[in-house]
């Protein structure tokens, strides 16, 4: 389960994360966006105080004179002497809203737009779908992706606290403490880990409420979920509507609610008492500001006067408002309405309104801001500030700004730990190339104990050091090393990880149970210990401590004192490789290089399950470019860049032939994304390359699944395209005449699904093949771990014969006949196979 999300993880990393990354940067742009265009634009936001301020009517006579094509649609003032009023006009034909325009309180005079409007316009877009512009069809494309960059948000922070739970989960420091001492790899984890920690509320909030403008099903169903009632009954939900709250803090209109207030977008500070007022005041406040007016634009209409509503505005608020919008009514019958934002609101969103009458200034109606019940009603009404954090105010406001500019670490730290990780495995291969896999009279034993493989690529360096300088060193996994070897070996040299909180790694733990606790005499072994630990966990290269100290206690003798590596620490690492190049007599410590890619050619493909109910498989054919120079052996793996995105990581295949075949085979099954598309990688190979096509690809040696050293009984079990491992050890042994083959193998449908039938019948009829067991799981026949199941008394007897069993194919199935050996064998026995190279798995 771990495995699989975390490949999820890596692979939404590695696509939606760089959309994340920009929709993080641009949503922390607009945190303050009004605050940072009014501190840049402080010319046009603050004047000097000269004598009396105009009022209302006034203002908008002078900017009528110097404008006299637009017509005062509404008027936003600042109780501060020293601020400019904002003046916003009714849209030309065929928009959606008209300038905002700053003006002297005082003089009359236009002072212009506001500093960044258009580049906080595109950041905005941005941030929504990513400039993309609409289809002809009204399908936004940008906003698709970004919805589904959202919901990879949600799986990244619920799947990123399930990999990283601690095993002291009740300890704080393992949650939210960053150990800036850590470098490389682990220091990476670190960030990526810890702040994700820190962060993944906000997180969760911002893609859940994102969500909302995304997809109209999800903004339906949050609301039924939340109000018991579905958007589209809820039309007039805001303020003063049925539905919604008091006051002018409601949703309103979409402009509405994406405006923060004044300044936004050159003035936002009316669009929701103006627009998203309509619900409540009837066309006062709305159908002169998108309809009929918008086709008046050009037309002069008469401005009613409203300072004695402003003034009967200004002595029953009594000063007591951050800013007030008066909306300019289109006849003296229609009320003058202003929504103003009170000194201890949360944000400016929390509108008030306030309206009176044109002529007399008597009071028409009074609605104070009042959040709406229940809580769901609520929630509902802000989501927009939830999004951004105004709900909790500016506190909110920065720590939303801040996890929005976090984005990028997880993405940069994301891709640092994948190539960081293929890099490791790149280093292992090329340096076990060039080493000796084994020297039964080797002067050094190098014997590594690794969980993530970093010990294992020191150990094939350390042995070519050794090499260089003459010396003969052979490499053993900790697994493999007995009581005969440690009694007779001279020299050893121990390159062991501690994992999690003390642990052994995995591969150690026969070691542990058969020798770690047993009496040895070993006063003729001299050694060294590399230990490979993290410096945060209590229990550091603990693993480490316990093999040194029960060596010393037998009788082995240091060569030099045990060298500990914290982290991957280089210059630990530097002192280890120069106490090797010294026992080597080497001067200069050479470093391994990657392997490289070759060229391959698409000879062939064959579509081997025409009509089955599961997803296509092909047989795909490859040939290198140096036939008689290309080796591999059976269980051996083909990595493979997708040409059509050479930034994809590449594909392993479990190669399914022979170099004397004279060509490289694979099985792929066609993958494909929950969209219905095709796979990039299995695509690629199987439906976009043409046959003569140039492959870039590179054998990867295997050595966990080749074959027996010795001539034994093999019991063969897979399930769909896990056949092409198989098939190579088949092909193999038929070559080698090596008989007592027994093959179990599961797919969907009998009639379309046997895949290379022919082979699997020829070898059955001439004795080959001594058992072969098919379970078809589309026919009602189970699974092949049902077959395993059912085989016990066989299946014993093939083990008491010495049999070795080779697992290839899915995780799912690998677990399946793992539990179902378990069961049979029990645990003990079945881990004596695994030490002995008996039970070999590859699966994926």
């Amino acid at each position: 389960m771990k495995n699989v999300l975390f490949q999820i993880h890596w692979f939404l990393g590695i696509t939606a994360g760089i959309v994340l990354a920009v929709v993080g940067v641009t949503g922390g742009l607009m945190s303050f966006e009004r605050t940072i265009m009014e501190a840049i634009s402080p010319e046009i936001v603050q004047v000097q105080v000269s004598g009396e301020r105009l009022t209302p009517d006034a203002i908008a006579e002078r900017f009528h004179a110097q404008k006299p094509e637009s017509r005062v649609e509404q008027i936003t003032l600042w109780p501060d002497a020293d601020r400019s009023a904002l003046v916003r006009v009714a849209p030309p034909p065929g928009e959606r809203r008209g300038d905002a325009i700053y003006i002297n309180p005082y003089t009359g005079e236009l002072l212009g737009k506001i500093t960044g409007e258009q580049f906080f316009r595109t950041v905005r877009s941005l941030h929504r779908w990513l400039l993309i512009p609409s289809e002809p069809d009204g399908i936004n494309i940008g906003r698709q992706i970004t919805g589904f960059s959202a919901f990879a948000l949600v799986f990244f922070a619920l799947s990123g606290l399930y990999l990283r739970w601690p095993r002291r989960a009740l300890n704080w420091r393992n949650w939210f403490r960053i150990d800036f001492s850590l470098k490389g790899r682990n220091f990476y984890w670190a960030l990526h880990s810890v702040i994700g920690t820190w962060v993944i509320l906000m997180y969760l909030l911002m893609a859940l409420t994102g969500l909302t403008w995304s997809y109209s099903w999800f903004k339906s169903g949050a609301s039924v979920l939340l109000t018991g009632e579905p958007v589209e009954e809820r039309r007039g939900f805001g303020p003063g509507s049925p539905g919604g709250g008091q006051g002018a803090g409601g949703m309103g209109s979409r402009e509405g609610r994406e405006a923060r207030g004044p300044g936004r977008e050159g003035g936002g500070a009316g669009r929701e008492g103006g627009e998203g007022r309509r619900g409540a005041e009837g066309r006062a406040g709305g159908e002169g500001l998108m309809g009929r007016e918008s086709e008046r634009h050009h037309e002069f209409v008469a401005t009613v006067a409203v300072d004695i509503a402003w003034a009967s505005f200004v002595t029953k608020a009594e000063n007591n408002f951050k800013f007030a919008s008066v909306t300019i009514p289109r006849s003296e019958k229609d009320p003058v309405m202003i929504n103003y934002v009170t000194p201890d609101a949360t944000n400016d969103r929390q509108r008030s309104m306030i309206s009176f009458n044109a002529v007399s200034g008597e009071l028409v109606s009074d609605q104070p801001y009042k959040p709406l019940e229940p809580l769901g009603k609520r929630i509902m009404q802000g989501i927009y500030e939830l999004h951004t954090g105004e709900w909790f105010g500016t506190p909110g406001l920065i720590i939303n700004m801040t996890a929005s500019f976090l984005m990028p670490l997880f993405t940069i730290t994301g891709f640092l730990l994948y190539f960081d990780r293929r890099k490791k495995k790149r280093n292992s291969k090329s340096a076990a190339t060039g080493v000796a896999n084994a020297h039964t009279d080797a002067d050094y034993w190098i014997v590594y104990a690794t969980q993530t493989g970093t010990a294992e690529q020191l150990a094939w360096n350390t042995a070519t050091i050794l090499q260089s300088g003459g010396v003969k060193a052979s490499v053993k996994n900790i697994s493999a090393l007995d009581k005969a070897t440690l009694e007779s070996a001279k020299k050893i040299l121990f390159l062991v990880s501690t994992f999690g909180e003390g642990e052994a790694p995995d591969s150690a733990r026969g070691f542990v149970r058969k020798l770690l606790k047993s009496s040895l005499p070993l006063t003729q072994l001299q050694f060294g210990v590399l230990a490979l630990g993290d410096k945060r966990y209590v229990d550091y290269c603990s693993f480490a401590i316990q093999v040194e100290q029960w060596l010393l206690s037998n009788g082995a003798n240091p060569l030099f004192s045990r060298i500990d590596v914290d982290n991957g620490n280089e210059l630990a690492i530097h002192q280890w490789q120069q106490q090797i190049a010294m026992i080597s007599g080497v001067e200069n410590v050479t470093a391994w290089a990657a392997a490289e890619y070759e060229d391959w050619r698409l000879q062939k493909r064959e579509l081997l399950n025409a009509g089955s109910v599961g997803t296509p498989v092909y047989r795909v054919t490859l040939q290198p470019s140096a036939p008689g120079n290309t080796h591999w052996q059976a269980g051996d793996i083909l990595e493979i860049r997708p040409q059509n995105n050479p930034d994809l990581p590449h594909r392993e295949y479990s190669i399914a032939s022979l170099t004397t075949d004279g060509q490289l085979d694979l099985v792929v099954r066609q993958a494909f994304n929950e969209k219905g598309e095709l796979g990039l990688g299995s695509g690629w190979l199987t439906a976009t390359a043409e046959e003569g096509d140039k492959v870039l690809a590179r054998i990867r040696a295997n050595p966990s699944f080749h074959a027996p050293q010795a001539n034994c009984p093999m019991i063969l079990i897979g399930a769909g395209t896990g056949i092409a491992g198989l098939r190579a050890h088949l092909h193999e042994r038929y070559l080698k005449d090596q008989q007592e083959n027994w093959l179990i193998f599961g797919e969907r449908q009998r009639c379309h699904d046997r895949l290379f039938a022919n082979e699997l019948d020829a070898w059955q009829q001439s004795g080959f093949l001594t058992e072969l067991d098919e379970v078809y799981s589309r026919d009602g026949e189970g699974y092949v771990q049902n077959i395993v199941a059912s085989k016990q008394q066989q299946l014993c007897e093939w083990l008491d014969r010495g049999a070795a069993i080779y697992v290839c194919g899915g995780m799912a199935m690998g677990a399946g006949v793992h539990q179902a050996l378990i069961e049979i064998l029990g645990e003990n026995d079945l881990q004596q196979l695994i030490e002995t190279n008996r039970y070999r798995r590859d699966v994926y």
